[in-house]
């Protein structure tokens, strides 16, 4: 799967935050690691676009987030310390692993330099299933793996992993078109 934005401000910090925000409810509606991100960051004298193109594999239920950082500095090194501070601060309290970066160095005039980067997360632990939907989509992949055998299943169990009743697993079932025996 892929997920991609494009976005114009009059600077890269605007353009990049709303590109983050618009990325990151995309990824929380699907499944799946991200395997690939390609990224774009371009300033003219009256815009500057962001762009970012994420690339999603598989079906596991992982929180997955962009995080991005544009930091100035008064050289490429003091630049760059800056956007690695900001980064290991907001990766602190993180469970995940980093699947892919960008980073890229603007100098506009001397004196005057600029990292915008780039990270794609994938978290460690399962997404939570909170609501039907995503409670459904769980067991419904579970029964696929099962032959569709709604009998294969311990609903006792599958109700306390989701934390509800088995009367609510019941009903999971019926809603996905099974009938339990």
């Amino acid at each position: 799967m892929l997920i991609a934005k494009s976005k114009s401000e009059s600077e890269v910090n605007k353009a990049l935050e709303i590109l983050i925000k618009e990325v990151n409810e995309e990824l929380e509606k699907v499944d799946g690691l991200i395997s690939k991100i390609d990224c774009d960051v371009s300033v003219g004298p009256f815009e500057a676009s962001v762009s970012a193109s994420v690339f999603i594999d598989g079906v596991e239920p992982r929180r997955k987030f962009l995080i991005g950082v544009n930091e100035k500095g008064y050289n490429r090194e003091s630049s760059m310390k800056k956007v690695e501070r900001r980064i290991n601060r907001l990766l602190e309290n993180s469970n995940g692993r980093i699947a892919d970066s960008y980073i890229k160095i603007i100098s506009s005039l001397p004196g005057r330099v600029y990292t915008t980067a780039i990270l794609a997360v994938n978290e460690e632990v399962l997404e939570e299933a909170n609501d039907v939907e995503v409670r459904r989509k769980r067991l419904k992949k579970c029964l696929e793996l099962l032959g569709n055998d709604p009998s294969a299943i311990n609903v006792a169990r599958v109700a306390a992993l989701f934390g509800v009743s088995r009367t609510m697993i019941y009903k999971d079932l019926e809603a996905l078109g099974y009938k339990r025996d």
